[in-house]
C-alpha cells in the first residue's frame, strides 16, 4: 500500500495492476459537501485499494475515517459527526454492466478518463451523512426559539350568537 493519495485514479489500469493507496485529505476539499458543513477544518483519513475480485470483477474498495461539522438542522450549531465508513464499487464500463454487478457491489461508471480521487470519496460521504443532521436526545439541543399561543380575538359573529336566545 503506497502512503500517497493520487490526485487522479484510472480506476480500469489500476484494478488490473491490484494498487491500493492510503492517505490524507483536507475536509476543504469537498466542495459538494461544503454546503451541509458547519466547518471545513480538519482532514479524513482515506483509504482504497483497486484489485479484481474472485469473479474477475474490477474493484475499488475504500475506507473513509475522520471527523466532520455538520450544522444541526434543529438548533443550526455545529454537530460533530464521526466517519467510520467502507464501501465496494464494481467498476464498469457502461450501463449494461450495472445490472451485471453481484450484491454488495454499486456502480462506478467510467469512461477511460481518470477520476479525481477526491470526487469519488465525496460520493460516498454524501450518502453517508444524514439528510437532516441534529443533536441526539440525550444532547443539549436548544434553538431558543419559544411557540407563542396567538391571542385570541373576539368572533365578530358573537352578536348573532346572542339573537340565537
Amino acid at each position: 500500500m503506497l502512503d500517497c493519495l493520487p490526485k487522479h485514479i484510472e480506476p480500469i489500469g489500476l484494478a488490473d495492476a491490484g494498487r491500493s493507496f492510503r492517505g490524507e485529505l483536507a475536509v476543504s476539499d469537498f466542495h459538494r459537501l461544503a454546503e451541509l458543513l458547519a466547518d471545513r477544518d480538519g482532514n479524513l483519513q482515506i483509504q482504497i485499494e483497486l484489485h479484481r475480485d474472485e469473479r474477475c470483477i474490477r474493484v475499488l474498495q475504500g475506507r473513509v475515517e475522520g471527523r466532520i461539522q455538520l450544522t444541526c438542522q434543529r438548533c443550526l450549531k455545529p454537530l460533530g459527526y464521526e466517519l467510520d465508513l467502507s464501501f465496494s464499487l464494481g467498476i464498469v464500463n457502461g450501463e449494461d454492466e450495472v445490472a451485471q454487478l453481484p450484491d454488495g457491489y454499486e456502480p462506478l461508471l467510467v469512461d477511460g478518463d481518470p477520476l479525481l480521487t477526491a470526487e469519488v470519496i465525496e460520493d460516498e460521504i454524501l450518502l453517508a451523512v444524514p439528510a437532516v443532521p441534529v443533536h441526539r436526545e440525550d444532547a443539549r439541543c436548544d434553538s431558543e426559539y419559544q411557540n407563542h399561543s396567538t391571542p385570541v380575538r373576539d368572533n365578530p359573529f358573537s352578536v348573532l350568537e346572542k339573537l340565537k336566545h
